[in-house]
Order: C-alpha cells, then sequence, then structure tokens
C-alpha cells in the first residue's frame, strides 16, 4: 500500500513521469506507477541512461521527473545524472528501492550503504518508514517535492526499504490530495545607479530573458547573450553577435544568471564593478572577479533597477561588431537542439545566431560528456518538440546504451555526431605537444558508427555537410567536419 501511496502524492504534487529501470527490490513501486491511471511510465534497461532521462525532461518540463531503480550499483548508476541536476538547478526525484534495516550491514545480497548515498548533491534525503501511516508517508513525498522545486530546484532521494512479499493483493486505494506550498519571491533592494555605459552578460537564467532585455532596451546598453541564455531566440538590437578583437570599458557590469561557455567576457577589465544577480545563493564566479552579489527575481530586479543612458554607448559596440562565420547547422522553426560538451556547445556558441529555435540546451552544470543522448532523448519529451542532439564521437561512445531511447521518442530527434575520430578538444591545450597526445588525450580510433545505428534500427545518414532537410522519424546523422585528427574543428 505504501508504494501506491508513495507514486500517487508524486502525482498529486505535479510529477507526471515516471522513469523506470526493472528489478525485483524496485517492484512495489513498478507496480503502483504501472497501475496508476494518471501516471505516464518509460521503461528503459539502463540505470544511468534513465537517470540522464529524467534530468532532460526535467530541463524541458520545467517540472521533476521521477526515476525508479532496485537497490545496490543501480542507484550508483544514477550519481552522475544527480551531480548534474544539482549543478543545473534540475528538480529530479530519485526513488531508490533498499532492503530493510534487518537485511543491512550482514552481507545481504544486492545491499550497500543507500542513505545519504549522494552526500551533498541532494537538496534533501529520507530514509523512508515504507511501514509507516498514510499521512506520514504522504507528507514526506510532497515534502521531497517542495524541496526538489524549492529555490534552488535539484534532486532529492526518497530511499524505499521494502520487505518481501513485493507482489501485493489487488487493493482500490483512495486517491490524495495536494499538499499545498508556494514560494516567495525575492524583492531586491536596488538603489539607483550613476552608471550609464553599463553592460549586460546574460547568461542561463531560469524563465523568459525577456525581462532582461526590456532592462537593456529601456537603458541601451550592449548585451553579450550566452548560447544557454535563450535570448538568441529572441534577437533584439541591444544585442551583439560577437565578441570583438577590441573592447570598450564600461563603468559598470551587470551579469544574470549562471557562468557562460566562453570565458572571456569574464576576464575584461578587472577593475570595472561587476554585479551578479540571481535568485540562487550559489556563487557563480570562477574569477573571483564579482564585487556586489544580489539574490532576488530577476524580473524584480530589471524592473526596478535605475541608471543613465549614454547614446553614444551601444552605436560604438554595434561599430565593432564583425561578420560571423556561418555555423553549419541550420535550425529548422520550432526544432529545439541540445549541444554537447567539448568543441559543439563552444563553437555554437561563437558562431550560431539562428533566426528561429526553440531553445538551446546543454548539460552545463558539470560539463559531462556521459548522458547526453538520453539527456536529449528526455529533453524532446520534456519540451513536446523535436530536437536535434549535436554531439561528439566521445560522448556518443559514453552513451550508446541510450540509442533505443531515441527509436521510442514521441518526438522526432535526429542525432548528428560529428566524428572527429577523437576528442579534438584537447588540441587546443598545451599538452597536444607531447608525443603521447593521441593516445592518451584524444583517445584516437578508427570507428564510425552505421552499424550500432543499425543495430537499434534507426535509420541513418552519413553526411558530408550538415543537413537542412529533416525528417518526421528519430535518426542518426554521422558528420566527419574535417579530416582525421585534424586540429580544426567546425
Amino acid at each position: 500500500m505504501s508504494a501506491f501511496w508513495i507514486i500517487d502524492q508524486l502525482i498529486q504534487q505535479g510529477v507526471d513521469l515516471f522513469c523506470i529501470s526493472p528489478g525485483s527490490r524496485s517492484t512495489p513501486l513498478a507496480l503502483a506507477a504501472a497501475e496508476h491511471p494518471e501516471a505516464e511510465t518509460l521503461v528503459h534497461f539502463d540505470e544511468r541512461g534513465m537517470g540522464f532521462y529524467a534530468l532532460g525532461y526535467s530541463k524541458g518540463r520545467g517540472r521533476a521527473a521521477a526515476v525508479i531503480v532496485t537497490s545496490g550499483t543501480a542507484v550508483g548508476n544514477l550519481m552522475p545524472s544527480v551531480l548534474e541536476a544539482h549543478h543545473s538547478f534540475t528538480p529530479l526525484i530519485v526513488l531508490s528501492a533498499d532492503r530493510p534495516p534487518e537485511l543491512r550491514d550482514c552481507s545481504a545480497n544486492q545491499t550497500t550503504d543507500q542513505i545519504k548515498i549522494f552526500g551533498n548533491a541532494v537538496r534533501w534525503q529520507v530514509d523512508l518508514d515504507v511501514a509507516g501511516s498514510e499521512k506520514y508517508v504522504r507528507s514526506s513525498v510532497a515534502q521531497g517535492v517542495f524541496w526538489a522545486m524549492q529555490n534552488p530546484p535539484g534532486p532529492v532521494q526518497i530511499n524505499c526499504p521494502f520487505r518481501e512479499p513485493f507482489y501485493p493483493p489487488a487493493i482500490s486505494p483512495s486517491f490524495g490530495k495536494p499538499l499545498s506550498f508556494s514560494f516567495p519571491r525575492m524583492v531586491p533592494s536596488v538603489e539607483a545607479s550613476a552608471a550609464k555605459r553599463g553592460l549586460i552578460l546574460l547568461g542561463r537564467i531560469p524563465g523568459n530573458p525577456k525581462p532582461v532585455l526590456e532592462l537593456a532596451k529601456r537603458l541601451q546598453w550592449p548585451v553579450f547573450a550566452d548560447i544557454l541564455s535563450q535570448a538568441r531566440c529572441q534577437m533584439t538590437d541591444e544585442q551583439v553577435r560577437c565578441t570583438p578583437e577590441k573592447e570598450l570599458k564600461p563603468d559598470l557590469i551587470l551579469h544574470f544568471g549562471e557562468r557562460f561557455v566562453s570565458k572571456t567576457h569574464l576576464r575584461w577589465h578587472l577593475d570595472v564593478p561587476y554585479v551578479h544577480i540571481s535568485p540562487y545563493p550559489f556563487l557563480q564566479d570562477p574569477e573571483r572577479r564579482v564585487t556586489s552579489r544580489i539574490q532576488c527575481d530577476i524580473d524584480l530586479f530589471c524592473e526596478q533597477f535605475e541608471a543613465r543612458t549614454d547614446p553614444t554607448w551601444l552605436p560604438s559596440w554595434k561599430a565593432l561588431e564583425k561578420p560571423l562565420p556561418a555555423h553549419p547547422l541550420a535550425v529548422p522553426s520550432g526544432w529545439a537542439v541540445f549541444f554537447g560538451n567539448s568543441m559543439p556547445i563552444r563553437n555554437a556558441d561563437n558562431f550560431l545566431y539562428p533566426d528561429a529555435c526553440a531553445g538551446f540546451y546543454c548539460n552545463r552544470g558539470l560539463s559531462g560528456i556521459d548522458g547526453n543522448i538520453a539527456t536529449a532523448a528526455g529533453l524532446a519529451h520534456g519540451l513536446q518538440k523535436p530536437l536535434i542532439a549535436l554531439i561528439g564521437d566521445q560522448a556518443c561512445l559514453h552513451d550508446l546504451n541510450s540509442l533505443p531511447l531515441l527509436k521510442n521518442s514521441p518526438f522526432p530527434i535526429h542525432l548528428i555526431v560529428e566524428n572527429n575520430f577523437g576528442g579534438q578538444i584537447f588540441t587546443h591545450m598545451p599538452v597536444s605537444q607531447s608525443p603521447h597526445f593521441a593516445k592518451y588525450w584524444t583517445a584516437s580510433h578508427t570507428w564510425n558508427f552505421e552499424h550500432i545505428a543499425h543495430m537499434f534500427d534507426l535509420p541513418y545518414l552519413q553526411a558530408e555537410s550538415l543537413p537542412t532537410n529533416f525528417l518526421d522519424t528519430s535518426s542518426l546523422i554521422e558528420w566527419t567536419p574535417v579530416e582525421k585528427n585534424s586540429e580544426v574543428s567546425l
């Protein structure tokens, strides 16, 4: 009965997708999700991929998905996706089945210490007494969703130690009611600034970047928008489309949201006052140059902030713009794009300014190359939009187990694998001069992905250039932009 209470209360609190990897100890949870009339379920054999799928779904949907796994190494396989969720402020619910207390610390099979297994990477965790009362179970589950959606959002773990038998008799339980909670808006305390030549750096922020863009328009201050800020899907006259070779000196820098893909802007004019504005308390200052931090709702800050305007300031920046090399990816209108880390996201940040797009995404919390295919599949599901995923060959090799998720996607996903036959990002580093470079850093190989696509029944295309015509079915597209082991990318 407790498994039904867990699943039902998650649904009452707004969780609508349950990502399940098969296992025995997790049977009560899987059965409860399978039989709940309002639960959407998805099954995948690989827990690591399942965790990243749920992560991608949560990124796109803006609400937490739940992952159901059995005990032991299955829980450990969720660590990469939990870490990414923690660092990217993505809500995620981990339902980890476990052995009951009498089977712990006695060498029982498939048993390890799962309590606080994710350490400080979760916003909250509980070792749930599944034999407890209905009020206790439902209240604890609602508390978990509250912490997952709290400020900032992130992952939580609900550890569920079930005793046998796992196949309870059929019952007709009653549905619960949501426990209400609200999040107060953080009101800034902002004084009028004497600055008149300000510069706005716009990183990824929760919600729509429109308030920041409207602030820039009101003050006539230039905006540098990170690829993940979503502002490039709403291009404005105040946005500067490239990094000038020569930058002008501002008298104030406003940085909204998370850190940039590029480090260039963070190193400009270290003597200039630098204000970071975010609704989250986490420090976003790898260069240690922030002079003032303001934690508040960004739209309220933009409404209240006052400064002066220099009519020559924005035109001076726009005059420094230079023609951009064309990015080879033409994004169809209404499609979203997921980028792999390393070179795909960096090149897109430098060169990609599409006419229309449903948004840019990447796992930049920890910038890993694992779980990219699964994240892209979950993202398309969460956004409910078709998606292009542009990743490198190393990222694809990391996540081959997740290719079946593309085949079963309700929305078309085109996985474009930029096959440089090794990790080409390392060619930009001093270690590239080492005689051991090819073996220990690029991990050079001669493989392509045609046969693995056929194995999972995915349409495959070997492309000489990035395609501009996309079909209504998921596919794997392999693109070799340069000669093998070349130092040139895109």
